[in-house]
């Protein structure tokens, strides 16, 4: 009689960090696969378009003055930016904790970057912001530990 009333009901039990993932957590999570996937991609497509991009940008704002070197560094960094927080996605599909911060650190950064480049559309910058948020609402949820 002591251990049953120790131990909590089973549906108590279930509800906390029972492993299931919420619909809407792999609803959010298959976008920000896709989304944050194919911006990862085509950064690194544009690393090796690098010099046909510059010549294109100095073509159509010569006050600039851009270089490859520079250009390519914004893709460089834009390419490792995206993978990680792309990496963060798959462990927030397992619902790890890590993969929050994983995700969010470099979410946030591209989005304050974006805060300060005002030709970049705000709605860019709300899909980034929006998802941090959202995801946000699921760190509870999340467990410690590594991946099973």
């Amino acid at each position: 009689m002591v251990q049953s009333e120790m131990q909590p009901p089973k549906e108590e039990k279930e509800n906390t960090l029972s492993g299931k993932r919420p619909v809407l957590l792999s609803v959010l999570c298959l976008f920000a696969w896709t989304y944050y996937g194919i911006m990862a991609s085509l950064f690194f497509l544009a690393l090796f378009f690098s010099e046909s991009i510059t010549g294109i940008i100095n073509q159509y704002i010569p006050d600039e003055g851009w270089s490859a070197l520079r250009i390519s560094s914004i893709f460089l960094g834009m390419f490792l930016l995206h993978a990680v927080a792309f990496s963060g996605i798959i462990l927030l599909w397992y619902q790890k904790a890590a993969g929050y911060y994983l995700f969010a650190i470099p979410s946030i950064a591209i989005t304050v970057v974006h805060l300060f480049r005002p030709e970049i559309s705000w709605f860019t910058t709300a899909v980034y912001a929006l998802c941090v948020i959202l995801f946000g609402l699921f760190f509870r949820r999340m467990k410690n530990g590594h991946v099973r």
